[in-house]
């Protein structure tokens, strides 16, 4: 008999210290992006936050992919609007 029980993957949490280094925002701007929706959401635990590490980075990632798709079809740069700087 074979089990359906998938192997659990590690997560870890990041501390927000950890999350401003590694995404290069302030607090604030961290916080205005969290309450429009546009940076994943914190884990609350008890008096303190934490973020999802692999969320922290789908979003590094999205913004990587979505600076290369701009670049490859000479758009604008989808997270500034503004069109992307002369060579």
């Amino acid at each position: 008999m074979t089990s359906n029980v998938q192997p659990l993957t590690p997560r870890r949490l990041l501390r927000r210290s950890e999350v401003q280094d590694r995404v290069g925002l302030s607090k604030s701007t961290l916080y205005s992006r969290i309450s429009v929706g546009s940076f994943p959401k914190p884990v609350t635990l008890g008096n303190s936050v934490r973020w999802v590490e692999s969320e922290v980075e789908a979003w590094i990632s999205e913004r990587v992919s979505e600076r290369n798709h701009a670049s490859e079809t000479g758009g604008t740069d989808p997270t500034s609007g503004a069109p992307p700087l002369a060579a």
